[in-house]
């Protein structure tokens, strides 16, 4: 039974340690440790590997001013010096680039949050740029030098391949290929061999905001780059046949055709429209130039690809970002989180509860003895609806029934709407049913953060009951705005803990231009609810309109999401 409980679920503190690698790099290195020290989030641990180094006096001096382990490595190549590093690292997860490489000041701590939101991420890589030779040729040998790579070597290994200069990967992974690396060989690519050796079945994910600066060196003269080449070349033969690139593009099918969905069960199918390229096309077009909070929506849905908002959109993995950000006291309390919804027959759960997927919003099943006596469980396995039931009267055959029915949908419409939810993995989340102070359904209170700023908070009241929306300015203002349900009379009283509420908001809405935060607010605590980066899937409804250019206008989308 795959079953994921608080204490099994909860991510420990992410650490990263990073390995340099350096031989006869002095200089260089001198300036990749003074910016691994000026870094957000420091490392753990600094770990330079000396392979044989003429100056390693030097080396040493240097890594001692910048409070770095020294190790050497006698075997010559960079495969071993690499294994060397890895193998002394002990932080949870281990990051590496060369002497000659410049990270960001950010670097670490992307690294550092990718792992803490996705704890089934093995591996991450990303860019690089140059920051050397002729300016005007930096940009397009970059391209050129690392498009090629990417392209021609995953197509050899049917998966993202890391590169070595800006990479990192999870020690427990390290710790099972260690032993299979090829370490002794130093005519080989040790991110090429590494990658390989990560498999198919591991999570790669190459992220487009993991920026590093490298040096043009490759390009410094023909030998130097045939010589990268010919290593490339060697590195890939040394796996065959075993590891040929068909026999790879084969498995992988296997892999893809094994955990998605039978699309003949889906209740619901993807519209062509949803998923043509061509309306695509037309639709980029289209929201080009946004103005209004609705078609700002559009533009994010149709652009916005980062790993980030997958993380948002997905019950499970938002809870490790919270964590990480906020603490896990304002987490609700979990009591499973299943691959399979068979494993809710046999789940110890309470009286009170609450069932939901993980990959979309509009669907749960509330236990209480608060419900209504004549309420009971949907009918219809495709159901996706609240509903709200008391614990006498759910069947755990029929509770299974809809669960299944909810990961067999896909839920936003598909990847020319909201792309997101196509990426979260379905599964069922099960946790504690959120009382208020009057022991009922407790207020929703949303929370639209722009740019790290809260403009505006909405309130809902009586999902079960007779519904009603509230808009407030983040000083409890009033809106004389409506979004479809009735407002509350008498009007609502401000929460106690509202500036408490907003500053939590703005912590977890770092790092995107737009996301509405919900939260709840219990009397004694605070708990997170969900983040959304697409409201009504980008038909909110203004009443009067003019509300709808006035939220579009604290949000400045950017030209490309990085």
């Amino acid at each position: 039974m795959t079953v994921e409980t608080l204490e099994t679920a909860a991510h420990p503190l992410v650490t990263v340690d990073v390995v340099v690698p350096v031989k006869d790099d002095a200089a260089l290195l001198r300036r990749c440790l003074r910016s691994l020290r000026a870094q957000h989030t420091g490392p753990a641990s600094i770990i330079v590997v000396d392979n044989g180094s003429r100056d390693r006096a030097e080396v040493e001096a240097i890594a001692e001013r910048y409070d770095a382990v020294l190790i050497d490595e006698p075997m010559p190549g960079i495969p071993a010096a690499n294994a060397a590093g890895f193998d002394h690292a002990t932080a949870t997860v281990v990051a590496r680039l060369d002497a000659d490489c410049v990270p960001p000041p950010d670097w670490v701590t992307r690294i550092t949050e990718a792992f803490a939101t996705d704890p089934e991420l093995a591996a991450l890589t990303g860019p690089a740029v140059f920051i050397d030779g002729p300016r005007l040729l930096r940009a397009p040998l970059a391209g050129l030098y690392l498009g090629a790579y990417r392209l021609f070597v995953g197509a050899a290994l049917a998966q993202v391949p890391i590169f070595g200069s800006n990479c990192a990967i999870r020690r427990a992974t390290w710790d099972q290929i260690a032993e299979t690396v090829h370490r002794e060989d130093a005519e080989l690519h040790d991110d090429l061999d590494v990658s390989t050796h990560l498999g198919l079945h591991r999570r790669v994910r190459y992220d487009r905001s993991l920026g590093m600066g490298i040096s043009m060196r490759p390009f410094t003269d023909a030998g130097s780059l045939a010589l990268r080449m010919r290593r490339g070349w060697t590195t890939l033969r040394v796996h065959w046949p075993e590891e040929l690139p068909a026999v790879r593009w084969f498995h992988r099918s296997r892999r893809l055709r094994a955990v998605l969905p039978d699309a003949t069960s889906a209740p619901r199918t993807v519209p062509w429209r949803e998923r043509s390229r061509l309306v695509r096309a037309v639709r980029l077009w289209r929201t080009r130039r946004p103005a209004t909070f609705r078609e700002k929506v559009r533009y994010k849905m149709l652009r916005d690809r980062r790993p980030l908002i997958v993380t948002f959109a997905d019950k499970a993995a938002v809870r490790n970002l919270v964590a990480s950000r906020i603490g896990q006291h304002v987490l609700p309390r979990v009591y499973g989180i299943l691959d399979d919804p068979r494993e809710l027959r046999d789940l110890e759960l309470p009286g009170s509860y609450v069932v939901k997927p993980t990959h979309g919003s509009g669907a749960a099943i509330v236990v209480s003895s608060s419900a209504h006596p004549d309420a009971r469980l949907p009918t219809d396995a495709g159901s996706w609806e609240y509903r709200h039931v008391r614990p006498e009267t759910v069947d755990r055959d029929r509770l299974v029934e809809l669960a299944s029915g909810w990961v067999s949908q896909l839920y936003g419409q598909g990847p020319n709407r909201e792309w997101v939810y196509g990426r979260v993995p379905r599964r069922i989340i099960v946790e504690e049913l959120l009382e208020g102070p009057d022991g009922g359904i407790p207020d929703d209170l949303k929370f639209f953060v722009f740019h790290g700023r809260c403009r505006y908070i909405q309130l809902d009241a009586g999902r079960f009951g007779r519904r009603t929306q509230d808009f407030f300015l983040p000083d409890w203002r009033h809106l004389p705005l409506s979004g479809g349900p009735a407002w509350a009379d008498p009007e609502p009283s401000a929460p106690e803990r509202l500036d408490e509420m907003i500053d939590l908001a703005e912590r977890l809405a770092a790092g995107t231009d737009f996301v509405r935060v919900d939260l709840y607010d219990l009397g004694d605590r605070i708990v997170f609810g969900e983040l959304t980066s697409y409201p009504a899937g980008g038909e909110s409804p203004f009443d009067p309109e003019r509300y709808n250019a006035e939220f579009g206008s604290w949000w400045t989308v950017p030209r490309r999401y990085r």
